[in-house]
């Protein structure tokens, strides 16, 4: 269990500074940690604080801290660090194009894009592997959908062979 913290006294542009932030921010959850500061201000302890906002004690310990080390600048939540992208906006460029294009076009030998021929074309061609599920990803970030192509015209359906409706009776 956390030992409850208590923040030391802060001076009163810093107060304000605060007071200020806590009002013109928008992202709730670094509302939360403004408000967090506000109550320990008040004198509360983390203990205290982690009841009223709902958090953990561990949670208030480390707002507390990062204001303590590092001033308002450090309050607001980070996202994670993360492995970086392995798409480049040249791979994205060169999907987005030929994704508008018949395979035949560029040299594959299909009548249709999946995304497993485009994650294979795009590694042939800009040399960046990755899953077909990626390359699914980047089409729906850009608006496209992978669905199986469907017959459009009547007429075209109407040539083949064992169409139903060319069925006698």
């Amino acid at each position: 269990m956390t030992v409850p913290f208590r923040l030391p006294p802060v001076d009163e542009q810093m107060q304000v500074e605060l007071r200020q932030s806590y009002q013109e921010t928008h992202d709730a959850e670094t509302r939360t940690r403004y408000q967090m500061l506000l109550f320990a201000l008040d004198g509360r302890t983390s203990t205290q604080i982690a009841h009223l906002v709902c958090r953990s004690q561990d949670t208030v310990v480390r707002v507390l801290k990062r204001f303590v080390h590092g001033g308002l600048e450090a309050v607001p939540r980070r996202t994670a660090p993360g492995r970086p992208r392995t798409i480049t906006p040249a791979w994205e460029e060169e999907l987005l194009r030929v994704i508008e294009l018949d395979p035949h076009e560029v040299g594959v030998a299909c009548a249709n894009w999946t995304t497993q021929l485009l994650a294979d074309y795009l590694a042939e061609k800009t040399g960046i592997v990755v899953t077909e599920e990626t390359v699914r990803l980047g089409l729906h970030t850009h608006g496209y959908v992978c669905k199986r192509p469907t017959w459009t015209l009547r007429r075209k359906a109407e040539e083949q062979p064992h169409y139903v409706g060319n069925a006698c009776g």
